[in-house]
């Protein structure tokens, strides 16, 4: 499996809209590593190709490399390692949640992550059948004790949004659970960067 502080640096970077991407220092303060644990790691993954460097000004920023197709799918392995962490309500939220076909990428967000007491969940849905989510989210809020509060989007819509440094756009993106569409979360992850 991956190193703790490994899997912690790729999912911060993935999850990053920041263009440039971050130096060493930055990562270990962001991360809480060590200067020389977060210098190995990144020198580790730019060995194997998986993040980039570039030096701006006299820093080198590290950025990931989705052109290569083992970033993507570490990327989406160490996301699918997130949501099979869900316990208790949260994974039952989740679980239901995911059922739902007909949206490319389904990201559970907010309150219901991050607290014990949540009025509602908060779910995004990227997907064109927005009568078919709130039908879904509907139902789902009669058998469950919460109501489910659906934010539904296009990728295009996403891809913008991210772009605009939006607050409740990036707290999403940045802290959401993927609950389907991996693949989908890092090509939208990878347009946002650029």
């Amino acid at each position: 499996m991956i190193p703790k502080n490994t899997a912690k640096l790729i999912l911060f970077l993935l999850r990053s809209i920041e263009r440039f991407g971050y130096n060493t220092n930055q990562l270990s303060k962001l991360l809480n590593m060590s200067v020389g644990s977060a210098f190995k790691i990144l020198k580790e993954l730019e060995k194997n190709n998986i993040v980039i460097s570039q030096t701006i000004g006299t820093a080198v920023n590290y950025t990931l490399n989705f052109d290569n197709p083992e970033t993507v799918k570490l990327c989406e392995l160490l996301l699918l390692e997130k949501k099979r962490l869900l316990s208790g309500y949260v994974k039952l939220y989740g679980d239901s949640l995911q059922k739902f076909e007909s949206a490319e990428l389904i990201i559970l967000f907010g309150s219901v992550l991050t607290k014990k007491e949540y009025r509602d969940v908060d779910v995004l849905f990227v997907t064109k059948k927005s009568k078919e989510v709130h039908t879904f989210c509907l139902g789902l809020s009669k058998i469950r004790t919460r109501p489910v509060v659906p934010l539904i989007l296009t990728k295009e819509d996403l891809v913008n949004e991210g772009k605009k440094k939006k607050d409740a756009i990036v707290s999403l993106l940045q802290e959401g659970v993927i609950l389907r569409g991996e693949s989908v979360f890092v090509e939208v992850m990878n347009r946002v960067q650029k």
